[in-house]
């Protein structure tokens, strides 16, 4: 008798792309530079709860010791709760949940199809197609603002996205600590002011970023303490570029990432034990023509994927970043990069994935991406669900939901429009038509207020 397990291929359990050794190798490297290497916390609060926990400190740079390592991460809660204003909360380690991405400065336009820099109008539309669209789970601003005060920007994003999905949003914009401490107040008022509502579901979520190899910035760190007390969910995000930031071979970057990654757990517990975070992996490898970063390179799939066995490991959600290919539109490239990274990812049990919409090694947003990325998660998903023999015996067929193809293989028939064409007729049709629901006025009124908006 099989039963289905959480993460699961059909009747199987996730796929693993690090074997048990693989693990405890990476882990005895990454404890290995924290303790021996270190990381620069170049916030004073940041290192004053690591202090009082027993690390080593000299000047900016903190050592922490094995055992201290895992006595703060395992204070972490292995699953989160992301709540929404306007739908169900989600509960990481069933399913993959989906996500858009952020935050592109520049977009193809859906009338002229033109590339053209992203404004707040951008952020809102987004977030409505966010809204309308079953296939993505939750929320990221996915572009820039740029039409708003930058000292402001990302409670501008943060408050265009709530108001335009009824979904999770996560922000990747707020990075100081005055900034959070706002976002957090805002969560609070979607909450209708109920702070045991919000730490139990809380509506919004933040990401934010190390400063590979083996930095951070003292304001981001901050902000990340300024969230977990407000119980709002942080995670931490690595983005090491092999033959660059971290060493070339793929071994060299997880381990980089890995010790970056458990250093701001660490940060986060001591100052907030049982806070929810969550880590996140978008690594690359350098291209060596240009020194830039590549995006949907079989070693990117490969080192994000894999964040779902170390997340497993350390008893940590997980998050990677997936799509966001190196091509410049739609395109076959486009597609199998979306592809292999959403399945790969998917099959491993990564907790949540991100980069539904992005091109151009996630520098710009297109719609049409979008649509098409959302139907190859659909079709994953669906070979995720394996076979359905609930028929037999005369019980009735369960029948898996789907949406309704958006790419097809070959050419189109004819007389037919062409998937791309067919994708932005898709995003023209919910921008169009589809309706978020409505913030209530005194709580629209005081996210304006808070976000200094008008």
């Amino acid at each position: 008798m099989t039963s289905r397990r959480a993460h699961s291929m059909g009747t199987a359990g996730p796929l693993e792309v690090l074997s048990p050794a693989d693990l405890q190798r990476l882990d005895e490297a990454a404890l290995e530079i924290l303790a021996d290497v270190g990381v620069s916390v170049p916030s004073e609060r940041a290192r004053a709860g690591l202090v009082r926990r027993g690390a080593a400190v000299e000047g900016a740079r903190v050592r922490l010791y094995p055992d201290l390592v895992r006595e703060l991460v395992a204070l972490a809660p292995a699953r989160l709760t992301l709540g929404a204003r306007a739908a169900s909360p989600l509960v990481t380690g069933e399913r993959s949940l989906v996500t858009t991405d952020g935050c592109c400065v520049e977009i193809y336009d859906l009338d002229s199809g033109e590339k053209r820099g992203t404004t707040a109008g951008d952020v809102a539309d987004i977030a409505r197609a966010v809204d309308a669209m079953p296939e993505i789970d939750f929320c990221w601003p996915a572009v820039s603002a740029q039409d708003r005060p930058a000292e402001v920007r990302g409670l501008h994003e943060l408050y265009l996205a709530v108001a335009n999905t009824g979904k999770h949003v996560q922000t990747v914009t707020v990075v100081e600590p005055g900034l959070a401490r706002v976002a957090a107040d805002m969560a609070l008022a979607l909450c209708d002011g109920d702070e045991g509502r919000l730490r139990a579901e809380p509506p919004i979520s933040a990401l934010l970023g190390t400063v590979t190899p083996l930095g951070n910035d003292a304001a981001t760190l901050e902000a990340g303490l300024e969230f977990a007390a407000a119980g709002v969910p942080v995670g931490f995000v690595t983005m090491p570029m092999g033959g660059s930031t971290t060493p070339i071979t793929m071994a060299g970057s997880l381990a980089v990432g890995i010790a970056e990654v458990l250093a701001a757990v660490t940060v986060v517990q001591a100052a907030t034990p049982g806070a929810p975070v969550f880590i996140c992996f978008i690594p690359s490898v350098m291209d060596l023509k240009t020194g830039d970063f590549t995006g949907g390179a079989p070693e990117d799939t490969v080192m994000g994927a894999a964040v779902a066995d170390i997340g497993r490991f350390y008893g940590l959600p997980t998050q990677c970043g997936v799509n966001s290919s190196g091509a410049k539109e739609p395109s076959w490239q486009s597609a199998l990069d979306d592809t292999t990274t959403t399945l790969l990812s998917l099959a491993a049990g990564v907790d949540m994935l991100t980069g539904v919409g992005m091109v151009s090694g996630g520098r710009i947003f297109s719609y049409a991406e979008m649509a098409l990325a959302a139907e190859v998660l659909a079709r994953a998903r669906r070979l995720a669900a394996g076979l359905d023999l609930s028929s037999l015996g005369g019980a009735p067929a369960r029948v898996p939901t789907t949406v309704k193809a958006v790419a097809r293989p070959g050419p189109a028939p004819k007389g037919a429009s062409d998937p791309v064409t067919e994708a932005r007729a898709r995003m023209r049709a919910i921008l169009r038509e589809h309706v978020a629901p409505p913030l209530a006025p005194p709580v629209d009124r005081r996210l304006r207020e808070l976000a200094r908006i008008d």
